[in-house]
C-alpha cells in the first residue's frame, strides 16, 4: 500500500472533467438514437399570404393529400399530406420555396418571397 500513488487535486479535477464530458457525449448519443424512431405528434401547418392566414391544418390527422392553389398574383401550389407539407409548384423565378423541400417538424418553414406566401409548421 505504501507504493500506491496518491491523487493530487489537479488529477482529481481532470478525472472529474473527463467524466462529465463522457456523460455529455453519451447523453447526446442516446438522445439521437431515441429521436430516430420517434414520431412527432401535434404538428399544425399554417399557410399565409400577405400576412393573412389562408389555412391551418393538423398534419397528424390528414387522411388524404390536400392541395392549395393560390392564383392571385404569382401562382403557387401547396400540398399537405399526413405529417408533411411543401410547395409543389411556383411561378416565381427562383423557385426557392419549391427547392426548400418537404416540411415535417415544428419550426420548419418555406417562404415564397415574390408571392408573399409562407408555409410553416407549428407545435401544438
Amino acid at each position: 500500500m505504501e507504493n500506491m500513488k496518491r491523487f493530487k487535486r489537479g488529477d482529481l479535477f481532470l478525472y472529474l472533467i473527463g467524466f462529465i464530458i463522457m456523460l455529455s457525449l453519451a447523453g447526446f448519443y442516446l438522445k439521437g438514437e431515441a429521436a430516430q424512431g420517434e414520431e412527432i405528434d401535434g404538428r399544425t401547418a399554417v399557410i399565409s399570404r400577405d400576412g393573412n392566414r389562408i389555412a391551418e391544418l393538423d398534419l397528424d390527422t390528414l387522411e388524404e393529400p390536400r392541395y392549395f392553389k393560390l392564383e392571385d398574383g404569382i401562382q403557387v401550389t401547396i400540398v399537405a399530406e399526413k405529417g408533411s407539407i411543401k410547395f409543389l409548384e411556383a411561378e416565381c423565378p427562383d423557385k426557392i420555396c419549391v427547392k426548400t423541400g418537404t416540411l415535417t417538424k415544428p419550426g420548419d418553414q418555406a417562404v415564397c418571397m415574390p408571392s408573399r406566401t409562407i408555409v410553416r409548421i407549428l407545435d401544438n
